[in-house]
């Protein structure tokens, strides 16, 4: 069992609670800036701001394939 009366010791003991405390604190710091990251990524108001063309483009593709999947397609002669 360690002398807690020891000064030594209790520096030691300080200085490792100090060293836990500023990890935790680089910790919450690093989660912190993560979680503002994948929010910004995942902002598709924020991405269509900032590719007005790439955004227009897609949805103008991803209409004309709905619309011709929805269109029935007619072969020479009228038939299906």
């Amino acid at each position: 069992m360690p002398d807690r009366s020891n000064p030594a010791f209790n520096h030691e003991l300080a200085q490792a609670e100090a060293d836990v405390e500023r990890a935790r604190e680089r910790v919450a710091s690093s989660i912190s800036a993560l979680h503002d990251g994948v929010s910004r990524q995942a902002d598709w108001r924020g991405w269509l701001t900032r590719h007005p063309v790439i955004s227009l483009g897609g949805a103008l593709a991803i209409g004309f394939w709905l619309g011709g999947r929805r269109r029935p397609h007619l072969e020479i002669g009228g038939r299906r």
